[in-house]
């Protein structure tokens, strides 16, 4: 009898054991193996059949290509150029990208405006005098790409060929060329850019200021003050939350910048009561220093 017994009570235990292996096997060691055997054959096959292509690749196409191929491969110069170990160190790279440039001048205007990005983002100096050479008779998009391309090259000689733009009859072309000044921070820009702080153009306004402020000249300083306030900026409806906190941001960099006494005020109230983190974050960060 004991021994039947014991047979009996060790039965359904024997059991239950291989089939919870059996469901555990099943419905998650099983799946999980083929899953990760499917990730491996996938990225066995990608490795496989990509191709590092060149920054030559890349403008065989702009020249033959269709006309999708061609202002994407223009697209992908303009983010791969952005690298400096991408940037080829030889005359026939920037012979190629000047040719192609020129070629495209009746072709999809994409294609000049992304090889003008492409140029200003190598950081290459030699191309700061093609760029000048192309500031007249372009449409508004691949002027606005030239002017912004020579404001990475950061090249003194371009700041005077670019003051005429803040005249243009374009806001677009005005407030690309505060920037662009900004950024090449040449003394010679300080009275078109103040002048600039009373454009009829916010945005223009907003980035004459940003740009003096980079110059180490305080005139822009009610515009930043504007720039702290959110308030103001709720008074443009094309002004998202997320663009208004970028905006901030910048701003308080140029207010870091400046001594001024109503603008520390304004950081001090923004790094206890703004209501995006990293806007009081920054002030904060400001303040500490």
């Amino acid at each position: 009898m004991s021994l039947e017994n014991d047979v009996r009570s060790e039965g359904p235990a024997n059991e239950e054991k291989p089939f919870l292996k059996v469901i555990v096997h099943s419905f998650f060691i099983i799946p999980f193996l083929i899953a990760v055997f499917c990730v491996l054959l996938f990225a066995s096959i990608h490795l496989l059949t990509s191709e590092k292509r060149s920054v030559y690749d890349y403008l065989e196409d702009i020249k033959t290509g269709g006309i999708n191929k061609r202002w994407q491969g223009a697209f992908e110069l303009s983010k791969i150029l952005a690298n400096p170990k991408h940037v080829p160190d030889e005359e026939r790279f920037v012979n190629e990208m000047v040719s192609a440039f020129k070629q495209a001048e009746h072709d999809d205007a994409r294609i000049r405006q992304y090889l003008a990005l492409a140029m200003g983002r190598s950081g290459d100096k030699r191309f700061l005098q093609p760029l000048l050479d192309n500031l007249k008779g372009n449409d508004e998009g691949t002027l606005a790409a030239v002017i912004y391309a020579l404001g990475m090259l950061q090249e003194p000689q371009s700041a005077l060929a670019l003051h005429e733009f803040l005249d243009h009859q374009s806001a677009r072309i005005r407030s690309i060329s505060v920037v662009a000044l900004g950024n090449i921070a040449h003394p010679s820009s300080v009275g078109p850019l103040r002048r600039s702080l009373y454009d009829p153009e916010a945005n223009v306004q907003w980035g004459a200021a940003i740009s003096l402020s980079r110059m180490g000249d305080a005139s822009g300083s009610e515009v930043i003050a504007k720039l702290l306030d959110r308030k103001y900026l709720a008074q443009f409806s094309e002004v998202d939350t997320y663009e208004a906190d970028q905006l901030m941001l910048t701003a308080l960099d140029s207010a870091q910048r400046l001594d001024d006494s109503a603008l520390r005020q304004q950081i001090i109230r923004l790094s206890t009561s703004d209501q995006n983190m990293l806007v009081r974050n920054k002030a904060l960060e400001i303040l500490e220093k």
